[in-house]
């Protein structure tokens, strides 16, 4: 009997950056994409031989040789040169796009982009690849994208760095960027900061809505315990007064509640606070990303690293975690980090347009991260 399923598509993903690799394997897996990474490109090039991909995603600023380079070698060789080239990259330099189409390249891609954008562009590349008589044959093999969102989790080990701040700014960043909308989960249990730090009056909140039985959740009853802050950027606020130490959220009914926001398109940024125990390791298992904040000065790096170094130990992924360093005490000189940081977002004291903008593109890396 024939093989009435189509055969999966291989993708083949060059990124220096271990976070962008992860997170752009994540959606193509989600999509029904099969995935394999390389680092750099002289392994790229390997696992071309090794195993052929249907199409490759290609970074143009890495060590030793650039996607350029990578590009080159794949187009004039006989055996490869028809496998398509997406180059995907942070740069906005006019020439750089000109030169990756000159070297062969099918689409060039800046950062942030959207998940589904990158999908979309993948599967009209492929398409084009298809012979008009195997179009119609072979139309269930492409996979529609995935219009979802995600759940972001921020913490620290060490309070007072900024996380409540941070996510705050993420939130707007992720707005102002690509249009997406987020709501944020204060679990920085029981007084959490967000509400107060925007002005908000809750009349509910997160605690009360995790007392709720999962079956009964639906999206108009998170709406009524949400607060607009701004278009697209609502907040379901902690208590903000002291309540029974023993009460613990719901973390099943948590669940059911960011599957509903994710699957409506809104990302879930959850503002987890500085406390270390189960439920906060519950929280942080069923996160897609868990950014790890730290002020970049010894101590906090100190604890940061502790936390990361333990994660496996506390049943999570550890490729989830990705440090961030918010310069909340002051400029920072040496990194004390086991781990290279997602991004840096530098100290603003007495603040010029240089530092300014700096803060916005360790923001818009964030962003990056996720789209």
């Amino acid at each position: 009997m024939e093989n009435m399923h189509p055969e999966v598509q291989k993708i083949l993903i060059i990124e220096d950056e271990f976070p962008m690799r992860y997170l752009i394997e994540y959606q193509l897996k989600q999509n029904g994409y099969e995935v394999n990474l390389a680092k750099d490109g002289p392994t790229g090039l390997q696992a071309i031989t090794h195993s052929r991909p249907d199409l490759v995603l290609l970074d143009v600023m890495m060590p030793g040789m650039d996607g350029f380079e990578v590009c080159t070698h794949i187009k004039n060789n006989p055996e490869t040169a028809d496998i398509p080239v997406i180059f995907v990259t942070a740069s906005e330099v006019h020439d750089y796009r000109l030169r990756a189409f000159d070297v062969g390249a099918a689409e060039y891609i800046t950062k942030p982009f959207r998940a589904e954008d990158l999908v979309r562009q993948i599967t009209t590349v492929l398409d084009r690849q298809q012979e008009p008589d195997e179009e119609e044959e072979t139309a269930t093999a492409v996979p529609e994208p995935v219009q979802t969102g995600y759940v972001v989790s921020l913490f620290s080990p060490k309070g007072g760095v900024g996380v409540t701040t941070l996510t705050i700014q993420l939130a707007e960043a992720i707005a102002l960027q690509v249009g997406r909308p987020s709501v944020i989960i204060d679990l920085a249990l029981p007084l959490g900061g967000v509400a107060p730090m925007l002005r908000l009056f809750p009349r509910h909140d997160i605690v009360e809505l995790l007392k709720v039985a999962p079956e009964y959740i639906t999206l108009s009853m998170i709406d009524e315990f949400a607060l607009r802050h701004r278009e697209s950027i609502f907040v379901i606020p902690a208590p903000g007064r002291v309540i029974d130490p023993a009460i613990r959220p719901n973390v099943i009914t948590l669940n059911h509640i960011t599957k509903i926001l994710t699957a409506e398109g809104h990302n879930v940024l959850i503002d987890v606070g500085s406390q270390i125990n189960q439920c906060t390791v519950d929280i942080l298992k069923n996160s897609k990303l868990i950014l790890g904040i730290t002020s970049g000065q010894p101590l906090a790096n100190q604890q940061l690293n502790t936390f990361m170094e333990s994660a496996d130990r506390l049943g999570l992924d550890s490729r989830r975690i990705l440090p961030v360093i918010n310069e909340m005490a002051g400029p920072v000189r040496e990194i004390t980090l086991s781990r290279v940081p997602a991004a840096r977002l530098p100290y603003t004291g007495d603040p010029t347009d240089t530092k300014l903008w700096l803060k916005q593109q360790g923001l818009r890396k964030l962003v990056s991260l996720l789209y």
